[in-house]
């Protein structure tokens, strides 16, 4: 089943404070290296969320979506958002090559988000070393796969399994716990990072790759995003100061989770905030209800990025 077909991704918090992160980070790298005329790739599915931030908050005209599914092809095409996006039917992996190969997008910079339905696997390991090879200079690359366990096998092949996928940047002392549940996102992004990093050290890509992107979230399942800068020489100061920045936040240090909360929690949270000190569980039970610590630190972290809908009832 097309993951369109299950889940409205407007509405996921966790996918929503990821993409919050993601579109402020984008938008601060291309005021930054004053990117123009940027071409915005993905997968739009029968939402184009990520599409409408990237005309809103980037103001990228130029769209193009790839659906791989004939019915979701069918779908994408009925509910574009905007007249400047272009779907395409086919693999990104055929598509990408070919929309390189048409000269009104190669000199363009490319910001590309390929958010994978599933695992992290070896065809999407060649895919992200494609893109990091022959993208146009100035080029945004980022990546979203699930860290779910069970995709990587047992717990005793799991450090194999991801060996074999991302290859020589695995240590061989990657052991079962840094694979379990709890620790296999951060793992796998930390590890998918990494050879990034490396498939273009390797290449000697002139301007070489900044890492700009890695964030872990759950999402029913746990999930990774990880990405960056693949700049002209020209750009890669300005870019590495912005990545240098205290206020960057597209590194993220731990799970994001954003707690399950009714409309009136989330207003009386909100209310509370900005504030220069942490807000405390038993502040929290001051105001009539209660959380756990850990979702009261991801909400003042994160609560800018969460999204605002209500269900009307007639």
């Amino acid at each position: 089943m097309a993951s369109f077909d299950s889940i409205n991704y407007s509405l996921r918090p966790s996918k929503s404070v990821q993409r919050g992160i993601v579109f402020h980070g984008l938008k601060a790298l291309s005021d930054a290296m004053a990117l123009q005329n940027s071409l915005y790739i993905g997968f739009g599915s029968i939402w184009f969320t990520d599409f409408v931030m990237a005309h809103k908050a980037l103001e990228i005209d130029e769209m193009i979506s790839i659906e791989a599914n004939d019915v979701g092809f069918r779908r994408a095409e009925f509910n574009k958002v905007y007249r400047s996006i272009s779907v395409v039917e086919g693999r990104s992996e055929d598509k990408l090559p070919e929309l390189l190969n048409q000269g009104e997008y190669q000199a363009r910079p490319w910001i590309v988000w390929l958010d994978y339905d599933g695992a992290l696997d070896e065809e999407k390991v060649e895919e992200m070393r494609w893109l990091l090879l022959n993208a146009p200079p100035n080029s945004i690359v980022l990546f979203t796969f699930s860290a779910t366990q069970n995709a990587y096998g047992k717990p005793a092949q799991r450090p194999g399994r991801v060996a074999d996928i991302l290859g020589p940047v695995v240590p061989d002392e990657l052991s079962r716990e840094d694979c379990n549940q709890e620790n296999l996102p951060q793992t796998l992004a930390s590890l998918t990072m990494d050879f990034l990093s490396s498939v273009v050290a390797d290449n000697a890509r002139p301007g070489g790759f900044i890492r700009s992107f890695k964030i872990p979230y759950f999402d029913s399942v746990g999930m990774v995003t990880v990405g960056g800068v693949l700049p002209a020489l020209g750009t890669a100061p300005a870019a590495r100061a912005v990545i240098a920045d205290h206020k960057w936040q597209g590194i993220v240090d731990e799970m994001i989770q954003a707690p399950p909360m009714t409309l009136k929690e989330v207003a009386t949270l909100q209310a509370e905030l900005p504030c220069l000190e942490d807000l405390t569980r038993a502040r929290v039970q001051e105001l009539g209800f209660d959380l756990l610590e850990h979702q009261i630190r991801s909400f003042q972290r994160y609560y800018k990025y969460l999204p605002n809908f209500a269900e009307i009832v007639s």
